[in-house]
């Protein structure tokens, strides 16, 4: 009866009726069968129906298969490349020509691979290239305050428009091997909070080439933002950024110099900031998982009022964390992710109290922020966005500490 029902899906397969091939076939999974052939037929069928992310589940446990992995893949890369992920599918292309046992197997590969280079010339002769993202969103605790000092669980909350855009235009040269222009802007309005209204903006100028082996980057940057309608600081950076692929992960390192000068309300920022970053992704069935280290050095001005009191903004800190992003169709991809961060302020702060008593302390903190957002494809340009934040705070000195939980719906367009 089991090798019935293979053999029917075969030929429902063959009559293009992939639906009732898909069911007969899952049928036969069920009754026990764990055949190479079967995941593989299972695996080629989803294609079919246009769940690649499925697909790849089965393509993936094909390839300690000897006699299955090359045909697996292929499929995977084809996957990718159906999904629009044109890097994960070159890599797989590139084994499967290079190693493939198959010459035909090794021929088709290189046919897809000569296709995605067309593809990418094609991309590349665009010069420009922009993302705008429109959010409407609530915030539980917009002021970050400890819980215990909100008098309800109202107080602090309020809902907020978040706009975010991105562009770059290529100055000259290719992707690989060029000179661009990019920058974004950032804006979020309160309904009721006014003062907590931010309004970031950013350019810079970057080199991009290839050197033994990793894509590199080479820039300079400037920031400005505003804070309540007042300038919060602004900023000068210098971007240094390399990526290399080794097999199916990439990693990427990156080391970001920056010097702050505060707004008038704010010159103790005035200084100095080190960001080193590390982070390795790779594709995972139908998802890619990723993790990253940073580290965040500061040597600010730091802010000593009239009495005395003393306040360090000069933290180091290390975060840690890994998100997951699952293409769950061609169409919806959802994302995942927490990150773990450690705070440690330099110097010692110095609180004096309304009795005159005084507080002397080295603030730290430990960070942990999670997220999952969803995005769903209207068209190849336009999605449907949601985004929920979680933040929890904890501090060495309670004032300081708070939990927060934001969430927003939002619309995004590709140029």
């Amino acid at each position: 009866m089991a090798q019935s029902q293979f053999a029917e899906g075969v030929d429902a397969f063959k009559r293009g009726d992939y639906r009732q091939a898909l069911q007969l076939f899952e049928q036969e999974e069920l009754s026990g069968s764990v055949s190479a052939r079967l995941k593989y037929n299972i695996g080629v069928t989803l294609i079919k129906l246009g769940r690649y992310g499925e697909a790849s589940q089965y393509f993936q446990r094909l390839l300690a298969e000897p006699e299955w992995q090359d045909l697996a893949r292929y499929n995977l890369a084809l996957a990718a490349e159906r999904s629009n992920r044109n890097i994960i599918a070159a890599r797989h292309y590139r084994r499967v020509q290079e190693k493939a046992d198959s010459q035909k197997l090794r021929s088709l590969a290189s046919s897809r691979l000569n296709a995605l280079a067309v593809s990418g010339r094609e991309r590349a002769a665009k010069r420009w290239v922009g993302t705008a993202s429109l959010y409407a969103g609530h915030d539980d605790n917009a002021y970050a305050l400890q819980n215990e000092l909100l008098a309800d669980s109202s107080v602090g909350a309020d809902n907020f428009a978040e706009m975010v855009a991105w562009g770059q235009y290529r100055l000259a040269g290719t992707p690989g091997d060029g000179w661009r222009l990019h920058g974004y802007g950032y804006g979020r309005r309160y309904r009721e909070f006014n003062i907590l209204n931010l309004t970031s903006v950013s350019a810079a100028l970057s080199r991009d080439r290839q050197w033994l082996g990793w894509d590199t980057e080479i820039g300079v940057a400037g920031e400005i933002a505003y804070l309540g309608g007042e300038q919060l600081m602004h900023q000068a950076q210098v971007l240094g950024r390399l990526t290399r692929g080794f097999g199916e992960a990439s990693m990427t390192l990156a080391y970001i110099p920056s010097y702050y000068v505060g707004g008038k309300d704010y010159a103790y920022l005035d200084g100095w900031r080190q960001r080193f970053e590390a982070k390795w992704q790779r594709p995972l069935f139908a998802a890619e998982i990723k993790a990253f280290y940073r580290y965040d050095t500061n040597d600010r001005t730091d802010l000593e009022r009239e009495n005395f009191d003393y306040y360090s903004y000069s933290p180091a800190r290390h975060a840690l964390g890994g998100a997951l992003d699952w293409s769950l169709s061609t169409s919806w991809l959802v994302a995942t992710g927490v990150e773990f961060r450690r705070s440690a302020y330099d110097g010692t702060n110095r609180v004096t109290g309304s009795d005159g008593s005084v507080l002397s302390y080295r603030r730290e903190s430990e960070r942990i922020k999670s997220w999952l957002t969803t995005r769903y494809k209207i068209t190849p340009r336009f999605s449907l966005d949601g985004k929920l934040v979680v933040v929890d705070n904890k501090e060495n000195r309670d004032v300081y500490t708070y939990d927060k939980t934001e969430a927003s719906l939002g619309i995004s367009y590709i140029f």
